[in-house]
């Protein structure tokens, strides 16, 4: 049973962080089966908190499988509704899916959560790069 901060175990912040760092390390490292362990393992540890599930997400999204960072990015959003990163990060990866107007309604609400918020500038960020047409086409006929 998890304790009032969320965790499954007694863990201090700062070893979440150290754990979540190394598994970024090992994702930048392109050792994908090492860091997915790491951040199963932190969403285990921290099964009511939205941030091992975008590390998961951000995971699958950097090799190129934006469903399922998009399922990842959607557990986060259950997680935590009022955060404005999994909204984010799940309108990037519509937009990877080639979900146009899909990404746009996600990115507009995240800019609503959190307009000066990092998840916020995140999603001003790709709307604006998406208006530029720096992003890659919808993939899928505009819905």
């Amino acid at each position: 049973m998890a304790d009032q901060n969320n965790r499954l175990v007694p863990i201090s912040r700062e070893e979440i962080v150290i754990l979540l760092e190394s598994g970024y390390v090992l994702m930048n490292m392109s050792k994908w089966s090492e860091a997915r362990e790491v951040f199963t393992g932190a969403a285990a540890l921290l099964p009511k908190s939205e941030v091992p599930r975008l590390a998961l997400g951000t995971l699958e999204f950097a090799q190129g499988r934006h469903d399922k960072a998009l399922q990842e990015y959607r557990k986060a959003q259950q997680l935590n509704p009022k955060s404005a990163l999994p909204r984010a990060h799940a309108g990037e990866a519509l937009l990877f899916l080639g979900k146009a107007n899909e990404a746009t309604r996600e990115l507009k609400a995240a800019v609503e959560l959190e307009p000066d918020g990092d998840g916020g500038q995140l999603a001003r960020a790709l709307l604006e790069a998406k208006e530029a047409g720096a992003l890659p086409p919808p993939k899928a006929a505009k819905k």
